[in-house]
């Protein structure tokens, strides 16, 4: 209907991504986000004499100098609402945001010093010791999703006395018609093949039934893949 607003509702463990948005881009635009934001601890209150929202009032209007100010967390008891915690997280974001920060250190704000210091990123992934862009976190991540989640069918039928690449290369390029092919193992007799994406199993299987197909197929039994490393950069299997 005109003027009607429509509200996504995501389901548990379902990424909604825009028309023409794929994973990689909508993982890396979240990474961006979080990497954008500063995130900031703060001490030298006194938890006693303070009420939480005057502290998150006092610390909001302090760090708009610095930039955005995304939210002010103080810890506090959930039934008093009572400060109960020394560092509060305060987290900013825009263009020189950290070192604006860093310049507040030492502030009087009126009975209590202000105690200023940079806390690491809320995802680990994104500290600077990974050295990896946000693009190749983002690519990282979602090949590790695809290569957990595939689904595989066990092949012969193809000529063993070819070399193990050439075979892999000749069942890519037999199957790549039934879904994102992840890995290609070739194995003393067989081969096994993964798959992602909804039916990619059942037309692979359909393909093998085919009156011109010398190949034979089964599906593997499912769940099957148990990958218990970190996320790894994407394999090229079909080298």
């Amino acid at each position: 209907m005109p003027g009607e607003k429509i509200t996504l509702i995501p389901v548990p463990g379902e990424v909604i991504t825009m028309p023409g948005e794929s994973h990689v881009d909508m993982l890396k635009s979240f990474y961006d986000f979080v990497k954008s934001k500063v995130r900031i601890g703060v001490e030298g209150y006194n938890m006693s004499s303070l009420h939480t929202l005057d502290l998150v009032r006092s610390l909001a209007k302090l760090f708009e100098s610095c930039g955005e100010v995304l939210a002010v967390q103080v810890p506090r008891d959930l039934q008093t609402n009572a400060i109960n915690g020394r560092c509060t997280l305060v987290v900013l974001r825009g263009e020189g945001a950290q070192e604006k920060a860093l310049a507040l250190d030492g502030t009087d704000m009126g009975g209590w010093i202000l105690s200023v210091t940079v806390l690491p990123s809320e995802l680990s992934e994104l500290s600077s010791s990974s050295g990896l862009s946000t693009a190749e976190l983002a690519v990282r991540q979602v090949a590790h999703f695809e290569r957990k989640s595939s689904e595989g069918i066990s092949v012969t039928g193809y000529d063993h006395s070819l070399p193990g690449d050439v075979v892999k290369s000749d069942l890519t390029n037999r199957f790549s018609s039934c879904g994102k092919i992840t890995d290609v193992f070739v194995l003393n007799s067989r081969a096994l093949i993964y798959f992602f994406g909804i039916g990619a199993v059942h037309k692979a299987l359909r393909l093998c039934r085919e009156p011109d197909s010398v190949h034979r197929a089964k599906a593997l039994p499912t769940p099957k893949r148990k990958i218990n490393h970190e996320p790894a950069v994407p394999e090229a299997p079909f080298i």
